[in-house]
């Protein structure tokens, strides 16, 4: 398999539905997980064919194309920061059993720290691993990727106009979302490709009918052949780690949905549930309607090998068609290091 990194730049503020959260326009998150950013490709597909949604779902279903989720990159000083999700680790620090409260109140301070942050650098995420495999402190720094804003709209829909809350992210300057598609023809990734960049003038997330969602390139994409590939410290750390399949550690950096045979590897392992439902328009009825809610295990966990994962097709009353629901995994590999 091999690799290729876009890296998007937003021209409009992103509202990515925050399920987990009740799903309101008030909860919102700048990460757009794999499974919604597929269903904008297939939209995307769908207005130019049905035949090009069938091939979409059939590259992904056979795994010869490969989607990570959304995750923050940083430019800084034309050094490119990848980031991907803190693992669900328990974390603990090596302690004596007797010390000094003020000892006590650092190491505190330190652990809370860690538990706090959501993102490490691609670079940084071996050594991460490796002092909480030895219960020690591992400070993780992150810029600010964006800010959030709440405007006030007015549904006048309604009898009596009545006025909502959405909260959206702006990204700042030298930062955006980036993820990482695995390919096997390059045909596929060109023909995927030409999607991504159309899908960048429709625009993804919630509300991207109102203008939210737009993005461009921020560069030409990355591709990453083999370990030897890369032009910055995080893409070549990268690629090693997503070659790294047979690294006792594996890592998810995107949502999976297992299967019954993947239940033992998933009950030895360290995950967080997600929650994935949303809306999606009814053709025949021309509305909008709630999705099936569907849970899935989160980015950020982590299993003993590399899971498959499901797509799932959905029928649901008013859509002349099926939704499919993404939860093919992807995953990077790390290493229990002395």
């Amino acid at each position: 398999m091999k690799y290729a990194v876009y890296t998007l730049r937003f021209l409009t503020p992103v509202h990515f539905g925050d399920s987990a959260g009740g799903g309101s326009l008030e909860k919102t998150s700048f990460i757009c997980s794999a499974d919604t950013y597929f269903s904008a490709l297939c939209r995307e597909a769908s207005a130019a064919s049905n035949e090009l949604v069938g091939m979409l779902i059939e590259k992904f279903h056979s795994g010869r194309l490969q989607l990570s989720s959304l995750f923050p990159y940083y430019m800084q000083a034309d050094n490119l920061q990848l980031y991907l999700p803190k693992p669900f680790w328990q974390t603990e620090l090596a302690t004596d059993d007797l010390q000094p409260f003020s000892v006590m109140k650092e190491t505190m301070t330190k652990l809370k720290k860690m538990k706090k942050a959501t993102f490490v650098r691609v670079s940084r995420l071996q050594e991460l691993i490796t002092a909480l495999n030895h219960k020690e402190f591992y400070e993780i720094n992150t810029p600010v990727f964006a800010y959030k804003e709440m405007n006030t709209k007015v549904n006048s829909r309604l009898e009596e106009s009545m006025p909502y809350f959405i909260n959206n992210y702006h990204f700042v300057d030298n930062a955006g979302l980036y993820f990482i598609v695995g390919f096997e023809d390059e045909d596929d990734l060109a023909a995927l490709e030409d999607l991504i960049k159309s899908l960048g003038y429709t625009g993804i997330g919630s509300k991207h009918s109102s203008g939210y969602g737009k993005y461009e390139f921020a560069d030409d994409p990355i591709i990453l052949y083999d370990e030897n590939d890369g032009i910055y410290e995080d893409d070549t750390a990268l690629v090693q780690l997503l070659n790294n399949s047979k690294g006792a550690f594996q890592l998810a950096v995107a949502p999976l949905l297992p299967s019954v045979d993947d239940i033992t590897i998933v009950k030895m392992g360290v995950y967080k549930l997600l929650k994935r439902s949303g809306f999606v328009y009814a053709d025949i009825d021309e509305k909008y309607i709630k999705k099936n809610n569907v849970y899935m295990l989160a980015e950020g966990s982590c299993f003993g090998r590399r899971i498959k994962g499901n797509m799932i097709a959905e029928k649901i009353d008013g859509v002349s068609h099926a939704v499919y629901r993404n939860g093919l995994g992807m995953f990077v590999g790390l290493n229990y290091e002395k």
